[in-house]
């Protein structure tokens, strides 16, 4: 059930990244990795990462779960304007995903709940300013059996 949630959140925040061409995909440690973050930071503009962090049962047939979606954006330009617009690319892509997600229908047939939101990485490196805001949502899950099912 996660594994068909996952890649329908991400298909899901396909439809809203701008530009067309952003990457989004499951988050695999890549901000923990210099070179991974160096290739990034060189690769693109804009980056939409999905981590699964927690899961729990709420009782017998509910669980919830937990996610964060990481938006990096990333400029090789240093100057001040650039980083700033830069940031303000990354509210509105977030603001965009909230906006979809809080209007969607997976398959977990529950609505998504957009969580709190940080700054994760805010930082000028070698390679240019990268700024990572991270959007946390919460969405819950039921068992499936025979007797609900029928």
């Amino acid at each position: 059930m996660l594994e068909e949630f996952e890649k329908e959140l991400i298909n899901t925040i396909r439809e809203v990244a701008e530009p067309k061409n952003s990457v989004i995909r499951a988050y695999l440690g890549e901000f923990n990795n210099k070179e991974e973050m160096e290739l990034l930071i060189k690769g693109g503009e804009s980056f939409v990462f999905v981590e699964f962090v927690d899961e729990k049962y709420e009782n017998v047939v509910e669980r919830s779960a937990t996610y964060n979606i990481h938006i990096l954006a990333c400029t090789s330009n240093k100057n001040q304007n650039y980083r700033q617009a830069n940031k303000f690319k990354a509210y509105a892509l977030c603001e965009a995903i909230d906006e979809r997600l809080r209007n969607s229908n997976l398959c977990n047939e529950f609505r998504i709940e957009p969580q709190s939101a940080k700054a994760s990485l805010n930082d000028i490196t070698d390679y240019g300013y990268v700024y990572v805001l991270t959007r946390q949502i919460r969405t819950q899950f039921l068992e499936k059996d025979e007797f609900l099912c029928s």
